[in-house]
């Protein structure tokens, strides 16, 4: 959902609670797009790019210095996607391109200190959306549902 969640969307997902047909998968498609627009209006300040975002969070969790085609298949992006994206990136000053010193084929792709930091800040929007999504639930409920998820995830995985 590219567009801020509106009131009557939010009026939509009240009615259909009430539907006996509003199934757990709806309803988990419903809590994706109001957790993503929590953390978007947490991450609004920063004023970056959703591609970058995603870039950035794949890269603080690869090992430094990865190819493009690492980053393709982590991101599960179109390669010209990637490509143009780090282009930007870089002369944004969030990402540094060197060359392999042990293959000149290939250019490596590290995070710079700027693009840790507004990484860490990205990390934080995600925890405070998480807190907003979770809180009222206890340990022992929190538990209950993501074991619950994981074996949704499971079937899901398993159907293939």
């Amino acid at each position: 959902m590219k567009f801020p969640v509106t009131q009557e969307f939010i009026d939509s997902i009240m009615q259909r609670r009430s539907d006996p047909n509003y199934n757990a998968m709806m309803r988990i498609n419903d809590v994706n797009k109001l957790h993503r627009d929590i953390v978007r209006k947490y991450s609004d300040s920063d004023g970056l790019p959703q591609s970058y975002r995603l870039l950035l969070f794949h890269l603080s969790r690869l090992e430094p210095g990865v190819t493009q085609l690492t980053l393709v298949k982590a991101a599960h992006l179109k390669p010209p996607t990637v490509s143009v994206t780090l282009q930007k990136m870089e002369a944004d000053g969030l990402v540094i391109r060197k060359s392999n010193e042990h293959d000149l084929r290939q250019t490596l792709v590290y995070l710079s200190d700027k693009g840790r930091e507004i990484n860490e800040q990205i990390r934080k929007s995600f925890m405070n959306g998480d807190s907003v999504a979770v809180s009222g639930l206890s340990e022992e409920e929190n538990e209950t549902l993501c074991r619950l998820l994981d074996k949704i995830i499971d079937n899901l995985i398993k159907a293939r």
